[in-house]
């Protein structure tokens, strides 16, 4: 059981560490650009929320498998633990990429034009001024892409595997245990689970409530 919740948790991490500025950079557009090419990013972007997830992992292992057409370039991928930190990263990105941008919304462009005016660079006024900005949503992006990734199973089993010891983390468990008949194991999996999936929910929605009532507070000073 430790074995599997470590493995759930690097896993959550490595794939919400390297989404978020993947993630950054597709809600920047979006807020800056509402032309056929953003609706096309966005579509894409959001289309594992449409897909059920054994379809995603089937697609990544498509792609990546060693008779796909970039498994020539990643041998070894499919069904190692890196291919689990993927297929988490594509089945989060698009709650971190809606809420990145909600976030991002909220920043006033005339601040962030401001700063360009006044000589500061592109990055210097994002560091600056976007994210404090929208901290709290790019917090809250991050949770949920975190907690979306440790309860990923669908997309996870197809491309990485069932395999203990190295791509058997905790959603994988629960299921090997309820597939033995060992529902005592099972149950306890699954307190785990809960336990860290309510934390994490919880901070998230903390920081949403604080964004909420700075808009609030923002819209009756504008009023």
């Amino acid at each position: 059981m430790l074995e599997a919740t470590l493995l759930s948790l690097q896993t959550a991490l490595v794939a919400t560490i390297g989404m978020a500025v993947p993630a950054f950079l597709i809600a920047t557009y979006l807020v800056r650009n509402s032309g056929r090419l953003a609706f096309i990013i966005d579509l894409i972007v959001s289309m594992p929320l449409a897909l059920p997830p054994v379809a995603v992992g089937f697609i990544l292992l498509w792609l990546f498998g060693a008779t796909g057409p970039l498994g020539s370039l990643t041998h070894g991928l499919a069904f190692s633990w890196s291919a689990m930190s993927i297929a988490a990263a594509i089945v989060s990105l698009p709650l971190v990429v809606r809420a990145f941008t909600a976030g991002l919304a909220e920043v006033e462009p005339r601040l962030v034009f401001a700063a360009r005016n006044l000589g500061a660079s592109q990055l210097r006024a994002t560091w600056d001024i976007t994210l404090p900005l929208a901290r709290n949503g790019i917090a809250a992006g991050l949770l949920l892409g975190f907690v979306r990734s440790f309860a990923e199973f669908g997309a996870t089993i197809v491309f990485a595997g069932n395999i203990p010891g190295s791509t058997q983390g905790l959603p994988s468990a629960i299921f090997s245990r309820i597939s033995a008949g060992d529902f005592s194991e099972a149950w306890a999996l699954a307190a785990v689970s809960i336990a860290i999936g309510g934390i994490a929910l919880a901070i998230h929605n903390r920081l949403v409530s604080h964004q909420r009532t700075r808009i609030a507070a923002r819209s009756t000073s504008n009023g």
